[in-house]
């Protein structure tokens, strides 16, 4: 696998409009720099844009900061904080920052 990128659509009522969201999306660490990921970000704006989008977003771990010198290269913004918090009590520290 080269890459992938999970693409969800959804009528959100704080946006009053249609918006995809960006579930999953990874590039194998052997085909970065490549562009593969400009061009697979491309073509999800597209796709959002043909399932009539007005927005597209996604979230990312604080601790990627290669991820968001990409993402701000392809012109998207942070404007939110994500807050997470585990509900199993079992050992697991899964939504640990860096995870």
């Amino acid at each position: 696998m080269i890459g992938i990128l999970n693409l969800r659509f959804e009528g959100q009522l704080h946006h009053l409009e249609r918006i995809a969201e960006i579930l999953e999306f990874a590039v194998a660490f052997e085909y970065r720099g490549r562009g593969i990921g400009k061009e697979m970000l491309a073509q999800s704006y597209q796709i959002a844009k043909d399932n009539v989008c007005s927005q597209i977003e996604l979230a990312c771990n604080q601790l990627r900061k290669d991820a968001h010198r990409f993402y701000t290269r392809e012109c998207m913004n942070n404007f939110h904080f994500k807050f997470s918090k585990r509900l199993l009590d079992d050992g697991s520290q899964e939504n640990i920052l860096g995870r």
